[in-house]
């Protein structure tokens, strides 16, 4: 049967980015008070698109997303993950049937264990959007996110990473992000769930080395982004080289992904694409909702 014929598909977007009306009224002001240039560097020069939580709600109706999850930000200062978390509490409570959320984490927090105790609480269910090389000097080698990721192992939480391509254009506000340290970062943490947003930087061609293939046994890589880096082959090329299982849907709305076709942030040129990529029923199922909802705490 095709799905033309059944219940309309279910669709979970696992990566996207609301803010307040404050900050989207001001985004350079905002920026500057709060010390964050590398958001406004990617924000204020790029495609992006604003969304408050009613015009998420809005535009989730108009096009058909049933539930998103939250992705917070990989800010410079911790006072700005602690508010990003505000933010998300606010927006849980106010919609807890669209809105699922990621926690912010800062390895500078006081309490870092603490605010992910709080998160649960206020019904956060992951960790991330999370670029440590942005955060500090540190990095990953940061003590406190060792302490964090053994928290959310231990929770089942997965943790959202971040992830640039090592080989593509510039763009203000990119950061290279190391393959190498990503996969002694999983090699280390074997048991810890990890999801790699913009189709894991390529990662995934990776998988065609055994030993790569070994440590990506608990990593899943979102399709955020993806009509800005790849063509629509990514799609069919990532799943016959990692399975179905391994792949979710995610926009980055409200960033503009066809910046040179639309004015205005919506899902229904990508969710086209997604659709017409060449996956039959049963992957587009796992894709679109099934894969986020197995591997978010139950």
């Amino acid at each position: 049967m095709e799905l033309s014929e059944r219940e309309p598909l279910s669709i979970w977007d696992a990566h996207v980015h609301c803010y307040p009306e404050e900050v989207i009224a001001d985004p350079k002001g905002w920026a500057h008070g709060m010390g964050e240039k590398h958001w406004l560097d990617l924000v204020t020069n790029g495609p992006q698109g604003w969304a408050g939580p009613d015009d998420f709600i809005r535009q989730m109706d108009e096009d058909g997303i049933e539930k998103v999850l939250l992705q917070a930000w990989y800010w410079e200062n911790p006072e700005t993950a602690r508010l990003q978390n505000e933010w998300h509490a606010d927006w849980v409570n106010r919609h807890p049937d669209r809105f699922m959320a990621s926690a912010c984490i800062h390895p500078d927090m006081e309490d870092p264990v603490g605010e992910l105790e709080s998160a649960r609480e206020w019904g956060a269910v992951a960790v991330g959007e999370c670029l440590p090389q942005v955060q500090g000097p540190e990095g990953w080698s940061h003590p406190a996110w060792d302490t964090v990721i053994e928290w959310t192992t231990r929770a089942g939480w997965p943790i959202t990473l971040h992830v640039t391509e090592a080989a593509g254009h510039d763009y203000p506000g990119r950061v290279e992000t190391p393959l190498n340290e990503l996969l002694q970062l999983f090699e280390r943490h074997p048991e810890q769930k990890w999801l790699c947003a913009h189709w894991g930087g390529g990662l995934p061609i990776y998988s065609l080395n055994g030993k790569v293939r070994s440590l990506l046994r608990n990593v899943w890589f979102d399709s955020a982004a993806g009509p800005l880096l790849y063509d629509t082959r990514i799609w069919q090329t990532v799943i016959e080289l990692l399975g179905p299982d391994k792949v979710i849907f995610g926009s980055d709305f409200p960033l503009l992904l066809y910046p040179g076709r639309e004015k205005q942030p919506g899902w229904r040129r990508f969710l086209d694409e997604f659709k017409g990529s060449g996956l039959d029923d049963v992957q587009l199922e796992a894709v679109a909702s099934a894969n986020l909802a197995g591997l978010l705490p139950h």
